[in-house]
């Protein structure tokens, strides 16, 4: 999941992506994408209000793709998120996707959900030092301990290769974990899921999920549903930075062709 914000203005709005696998080998991919424009005299928030929406759709999806079967576990990995934010995310997206299971699952056992926040932007590098010289750490390396959150469940993951460089690891923040993974089994499921990136040959930086919601969200500023958006939302431009709630955010979903709405367009 991520959002992508380009000017607080209502002609220009924040555009959040969720992307879900559609298959139980996680190769294939769909995604849903929402329009949220600010109140006027404000600027757009990071949280995804219309994530019940978008997650319902997605898990339709999956149980049309895997003969109505739905999955018992669920791993969600949210990009864009800053350490102040955390609670928010908690108490609407966590509460958003609670909602999402309630409405398809209805009285089936509800799945196990396990909430993961990933930072790619922050300061932290490491170098692996052979006597002589230092050298980037090699693919794989993860660090959780002695730098890490001396409480709460987190650690850095370097799964690429730098191929020129210094390579930037990323931190894994588990916000919220009912599945009960170990430290080395959530380890290892995110550095698989970093290797099957359909763009590339080698593993990336980020698990494949997390790129194709970036890639969906940029993409989807290209485009012209000749909408009329007056009617959804409160026109003007945002002159200030005021604080905002998630009630004054107006939505809207991105409705694709069919063709290709469950198709990975955005790779």
């Amino acid at each position: 999941m991520y959002v992508t914000h380009t000017t607080c203005s209502a002609e220009r709005p924040s555009i959040a992506a969720v992307v879900g696998s559609r298959d139980p080998t996680n190769s294939l991919y769909a995604t849903r994408l929402s329009e949220q424009y600010p109140k006027s005299g404000r600027c757009s928030m990071e949280i995804i209000k219309d994530l019940d929406k978008m997650v319902v759709e997605l898990l339709e999806l999956f149980a049309r793709s895997c003969g109505t079967r739905l999955p018992n576990k669920i791993v969600f990995y949210r990009d864009g998120v800053d350490d102040g934010q955390y609670q928010k995310v908690l108490d609407n997206e966590v509460a958003k996707i609670k909602q999402a299971f309630r409405t398809i699952y209805v009285n089936r056992a509800q799945p196990k959900l396990t909430f993961i926040i990933v930072k790619k932007r922050h300061n932290t590098r490491f170098f692996a030092y052979d006597g002589q010289a230092t050298k980037n750490v090699e693919a794989g390396t993860v660090v959780d301990q002695q730098i890490t959150h001396p409480s709460q469940f987190d650690f850095y993951l370097c799964s690429q290769a730098a191929l020129m460089g210094t390579s930037r690891p990323a931190l894994y923040h588990i916000l919220h974990d009912e599945i009960g993974f170990s430290s080395d089994e959530i380890q290892q499921l995110t550095y698989w899921l970093c290797h099957t990136d359909a763009r590339c040959s080698k593993a990336v930086s980020i698990p494949a999920p997390i790129h194709y919601a970036h890639l969906a969200a940029y993409a989807s500023r290209t485009f012209d549903f000749d909408d009329n958006h007056e009617q959804e939302c409160e026109d003007g431009f945002i002159e200030n930075s005021e604080c905002v709630s998630i009630d004054d955010i107006k939505t809207k979903l991105m409705v694709l062709d069919p063709k290709m709405e469950n198709e990975m367009w955005f790779v």
